[in-house]
């Protein structure tokens, strides 16, 4: 997983709760608040007056949103809130020594609006790609990728910081941070859903079915703008502005999504994963697959395997 970078915590001398001790950072249109818990504690309420983005930085949350089930939230992850919707929360594990910190990026919602508008008229999507740039909110719950991880780790450090230019810089990464979003919506939308399912228009839906099935042989840029009905030009661009990643780069996506998935064997060996995915060279398998999930084929498999003894 990829993680933000952590935040120095507060000295326990100058707490003054030890549950969700707050710290805010006020600029025009939006604030940055984290958060911090020093004890156990159940079934704290918050909520925001406008739309929200949270990550956790240390320990781990039990959150629940309205009716849902309760959701383990660990640092990796980032979770979107609605305007004035309202969190429960637990926090089994939080203590003086190991605290819970997460962030939370509270958007006012004209703002946001504001950002998508610029988003949609700097970037349009092709006409034959349908609907807008838009937040989808069935989908508020991200494992972090790379950038997502970097932007907000790069908004943490800008929001604490003295520079009087703050809030120009905060409103430049702010349109990359909801883009990133977006993004890694469509990427999660097709790993998540059956492609039927997908919110992700249907030219990109055939693309990516098209690598799925043949995942293990040699894929060319060509053959998957002849299936989307594009040149190779406009799909290279419109692909890569859908999900933020070129066509090869999607290629190699599902390669580790369908590496990870053969790891769940207990009788299968790293090199057989690597060459059953697609992959000619163990030592490239495994730098690609590091850079995509966080963490190194061997530390991944014998994470499953505690995982399914626990």
């Amino acid at each position: 997983m990829y993680k933000l970078g952590q935040f120095d915590t507060t000295n326990p001398e100058r707490l003054k709760t030890e549950v969700e001790q707050r710290t805010t950072f006020t600029l025009n249109r939006c604030e940055l608040n984290i958060f911090e818990t020093h004890k156990p504690a159940e079934n704290i309420k918050l909520s925001f007056g406008g739309f929200t983005v949270t990550s956790m930085l240390r320990g781990k949350k039990i959150l629940r949103m309205g009716e849902n089930d309760y959701l383990n939230y660990i640092p990796g992850e980032t979770f979107m809130v609605q305007a004035d919707e309202q969190m429960c929360i637990n926090f089994p594990e939080a203590n003086k020594a190991n605290p819970t910190q997460c962030t939370a990026l509270v958007i006012e919602n004209a703002y946001l609006q504001k950002q998508l508008e610029y988003i949609n008229e700097t970037i349009p999507k092709q006409k034959e790609l349908g609907s807008q740039w838009d937040i989808n909110l069935n989908l508020l719950f991200l494992q972090n990728d790379e950038q997502i991880a970097k932007l907000g780790t790069r908004l943490i450090h800008i929001f604490s910081s003295n520079d009087p230019m703050k809030d120009i810089l905060v409103d430049l990464k702010l349109k990359e941070l909801i883009l990133a979003i977006m993004r890694l919506q469509n990427v999660r939308d097709i790993d998540y859903h059956d492609l039927g399912n997908s919110k992700v228009n249907q030219r990109f839906k055939a693309v990516v079915d098209y690598i799925r099935r043949n995942i293990t042989v040699g894929i060319s840029a060509k053959q998957l703008s002849n299936i989307a009905c594009m040149s190779k030009s406009v799909f290279y661009r419109t692909f890569t502005n859908e999900f933020g990643m070129a066509p090869n780069q999607m290629i190699l996506h599902e390669k580790i999504k369908f590496a990870k998935q053969l790891m769940q064997a207990d009788d299968i060996k790293i090199k057989e994963v690597c060459f059953a995915a697609g992959f000619s060279d163990p030592n490239y398998f495994s730098r690609v697959f590091k850079k995509h999930v966080g963490q190194s084929p061997g530390a991944y498999f014998s994470q499953i395997k505690q995982s399914t003894q626990a």
